[in-house]
């Protein structure tokens, strides 16, 4: 990967709305950073929420819910 790039990690699943766990993501993130640094990795939904529009799947509260998720990982993590 060269080192001017980014890597976003879809972890957030966009096809089913159970919530997944916050200390499990930042696992899988901490893996991630065994090979790219920590600064250069991001986590997002799956296609940006995309699929659950598409598939009538995700609504607006389970939505809402994963971007929160997302947020809260991304200030352990990242802070701020």
């Amino acid at each position: 990967m060269p080192d001017d790039k980014i890597v976003v990690l879809g972890l957030v699943s966009t096809k089913w709305g159970e919530i997944e766990d916050a200390e499990s993501l930042i696992q899988r993130i901490q893996e991630a950073a065994r090979y790219i640094p920590l600064g250069r990795l991001a986590l997002s939904p799956q296609f940006g929420l995309f699929t659950s529009v598409m598939a009538g799947g995700l609504g607006p509260a389970e939505q809402a819910a994963k971007l929160r998720l997302v947020c809260d990982v991304a200030a352990r993590l990242w802070g701020g």
